[in-house]
């Protein structure tokens, strides 16, 4: 009796082990579920990775569009589409804003040249990075008495004249799922004052360096359970060496005290500047829109990587794992959100329209089929194309094997070795 009640603990024991190392990368690799009580030190992003590249594809830009509104006369907008962009796909926003002298071409690296949104979006879908998107970058300082007043005055123009123009004018998808929220220093406290008050607009959140403009949270976070049914994601980001950090600081530590998961990435040795807002866009974009489900709207059937497009693996095109087929290296991401699943960044695969769901990788099941929340789905997450170079399933980028049966491998550590193998192929992809 003793021996078995020594190996049935030695067994709880062993699964406790594997469910600790589980959670342990899972926080790795998807730091946007963990609490963030310290920083999330996330690596400096490639060399070039925010520069104009001739070896990739580029996404195409609208520049300085002239809109209508309401109340302010006719505004400007600059938005940002990806490669393959195609009307037959309805694509998820980011609404990405400018700093204090900056107007709609800042993002473009023109004008007040506050970052390069173009040429980062572009680099993400060339690594596949990224669920292709519509990135819209708007003049977001209206008419005022002050700078706070006139960036203030924004909100209402953004909620009922641009939001509705952009939604009209290009394939844009039309609920809070598919919109983020997102700026730099006043655009920043914009991101703030703005998304956290409208949980029914944008699902998510990530200021930068935000600056004197940002209200408190208590004023724009008003009731915590709704934030944590809400927002998928909450990304913020600041240089430690900006003077006006305790904006961002201040967020930290209510989240923090309220236990809402949210993403706390301090830029070492950077104060207020372009290179930590490049930073923060490069590693938000990431991080958005993983686990929205169908929008409206068709797209080319996913393949590979155990998924076939669709959402909750059940079948074809017009939801979330749906492909934009045929452009080079734009992959639409494929997310899975089976009850319980976790989902990560489009999986790897480049072109011809195929993508994994829920990265190919991540725990919650995808693909053809019924799946079970909480499998794993794919060997580590691959979805080898044409000119893409097929890959091992039994073979991770680091050439560590790790096939299933190998050595009565459990379930339980093949989850483990799919995470690190997600982990090691989105680290390579960044190298």
């Amino acid at each position: 009796m003793n021996g078995n009640r020594h190996g049935s603990w030695g067994t709880r024991q062993r699964c406790r082990n594997v469910a600790s190392a589980l959670a342990a990368t899972a926080a790795l690799v998807f730091p946007q579920l963990a609490l963030a009580t310290d920083p999330a030190g996330l690596p400096v992003p490639p060399q070039g990775f925010d520069a104009k590249s001739n070896s990739i594809p580029h996404g195409e830009v609208d520049e300085s569009v002239s809109y209508s509104t309401r109340n302010e006369g006719m505004q400007k907008v600059s938005v940002y589409m990806p490669p393959g962009y195609s009307t037959s796909t309805k694509y998820p926003v980011l609404y990405l804003h400018h700093g204090i002298g900056g107007n709609e071409v800042s993002w473009l690296g023109k004008g007040s040249n506050e970052g390069n949104a173009d040429n980062i979006m572009d680099y993400l879908y060339s690594k596949q990075l990224a669920k292709p998107m519509i990135v819209v970058m708007p003049n977001g300082k209206m008419s005022g008495a002050d700078d706070f007043a006139r960036f203030a005055n924004w909100e209402d123009v953004l909620l009922k004249d641009l939001i509705p123009w952009v939604e009209k004018t290009y394939s844009a998808a039309t609920d809070a799922d598919h919109r983020a929220i997102s700026g730099l220093s006043m655009g920043g406290g914009q991101t703030f004052n703005f998304g956290f008050p409208h949980t029914d607009v944008f699902h998510y959140i990530g200021p930068y360096s935000a600056a004197p403009n940002t209200k408190a949270p208590a004023q724009t976070i008003t009731n915590v359970a709704t934030i944590k049914q809400n927002v998928k994601t909450i990304f913020i980001s600041c240089g430690d060496q900006d003077g006006l950090i305790t904006n961002s600081e201040n967020y930290h530590k209510f989240l923090d005290q309220n236990s809402i998961t949210h993403v706390w990435q301090i830029e070492p040795g950077q104060a207020h500047t372009k290179t930590v807002w490049n930073r923060s866009l490069y590693n938000f974009a990431q991080r958005i829109f993983l686990d929205a489900g169908p929008a409206t709207g068709g797209g080319g059937s996913g393949a590979g990587g155990g998924a076939n497009g669709g959402a909750a693996g059940t079948g074809n095109g017009g939801a979330a794992g749906a492909v934009n087929g045929g452009a080079a290296g734009a992959v639409n991401g494929g997310t899975s959100n089976a009850a319980g699943a976790t989902t990560t960044t489009a999986g790897t695969g480049t072109g011809g329209g195929t993508a994994p769901s829920a990265g190919g990788g991540a725990t919650g099941g995808s693909g053809p089929g019924t799946p079970t929340a909480g499998t794993t789905t794919s060997s580590a997450g691959t979805s080898p194309t044409a000119g893409s170079g097929a890959i091992d399933p039994g073979v991770d980028s680091e050439g560590c094997t790790c096939q299933a049966g190998r050595r009565g491998t459990s379930s339980a550590s093949l989850a483990l070795l799919a995470l690190l193998g997600v982990l090691r192929r989105r680290r390579a992809a960044k190298s």
